[in-house]
Order: structure tokens, then sequence, then C-alpha cells
């Protein structure tokens, strides 16, 4: 009997493969005989799977986003309001090789999304899912009574979006073997900044 085709399993092996061919030699680099090569599959079994080059990206950048979002689901029952929102930015860091990787193919896909229409909603709803998750972190802290009276939540959900985004951005941006120590550094002094 023929072994049955994991359509989910295949769409992520491709996904995968997206990100190698992103990260060795970048998006431009990105197409359906290209990806099917990484992958070790036809380009017509890619085909079966990915109807186009821009579904396969939409796709890589939301598993991207779907990684991000597991990891963080796993940490929103940390004891402490402070270290619960600590441990949860922090997955937002490409703090370690398989966040910076993740994270390297995230904004690669942001960019590109400013030359391809089909990859912009994708890039609009994960720039939303980010921000709603710092409007989270802000009304944990201020649940605990970790945060000044009179803060404006949403002031502080975009000023923590943007410290995330910075940070991430210059992690990137520095030698991948340098220690991101100073990152979650600056995440956590800013946190406890809010309390006023």
């Amino acid at each position: 009997m023929p072994r049955l085709i994991d359509h989910d399993e295949r769409r992520q092996a491709f996904a995968e493969a997206t990100w190698r061919v992103i990260l060795r030699d970048g998006v431009g680099k990105v197409s359906v005989r290209t990806v099917a090569a990484e992958a070790g599959h036809s380009a017509g079994s890619l085909r079966h799977v990915f109807a186009s080059q821009s579904e396969l990206l939409v796709f890589a950048l939301q598993l991207v986003v779907d990684r991000a979002e597991e990891r963080v689901d796993s940490l929103r029952e940390v004891p402490g309001p402070f270290e619960r929102v600590q441990a949860v930015a922090a997955q937002l860091l490409p703090l370690d090789a398989q966040r910076r990787a993740e994270m390297e193919v995230y904004l690669a896909l942001f960019t590109a999304a400013n030359a391809d229409a089909d990859l912009r909603p994708a890039r609009d709803v994960a720039h939303q899912s980010v921000l709603a998750g710092c409007r989270w972190m802000i009304e944990q802290l201020d649940a605990g009574g970790l945060l000044a009276g009179g803060a404006d939540h949403e002031v502080e959900a975009r000023r923590l979006h943007a410290l995330i985004d910075g940070l991430a951005a210059h992690l990137i941006y520095e030698a991948g073997d340098a220690d991101p120590g100073w990152a979650h550094e600056v995440l956590l002094r800013h946190l406890a900044s809010l309390r006023g």
C-alpha cells in the first residue's frame, strides 16, 4: 500500500527549505525550482501543495509567526507578572540560533512585502500579532500592579513593540556569534522602568 502524503508535513518541509534558501542566498533566489531542490523534491511536488511562489512565501512567513506564538503560549502561565512578561518578550528576540534564523527570515520577508503585494496581508497580520502581544504584556504588568498609575496602555504597548522590533533588528545586524545579552538587559530595564 503506498504511503499517504502528509500535506501539512510537506508544506512545513517546503517552508523550512524556503527559510534555508533565504538565509543562504536571500529572498531574490527563492523560486519553485530552488526551494524544491533544497527540499529534495521535484518542482511538481512543490506545486502540488503551493499554487504559487507567493503562496509559499506567505506560508513561510506564517510558519515563523506560528512557531513564535507556540513558544509564547507555553509561557503565558509563568508565575509572577513581571517574570511572565519578561519571558514572553524575550521569546520575540533572536537570543539563540533558532530564533535568530527565524528573525532573519521574518525581516527578509517583511522587506520583500514592500515589492510583493501578495505578501503584504501576511506581513500586516504578523505585525498586528506582535502588537497584540505587546498589549497583552502591558495589561499583565498593569494587573500585577507593575505599571505606573495613569500610564497610557496603548502608548506603552506601542513603545514596547518598537523596542522589541528595534532590539531584534540590531541583534540581526550584529555578527552571529556576538553575545546578545545586552539586548536582554535593555529589555529588562525597560520593563522595570514601566513601574514609574
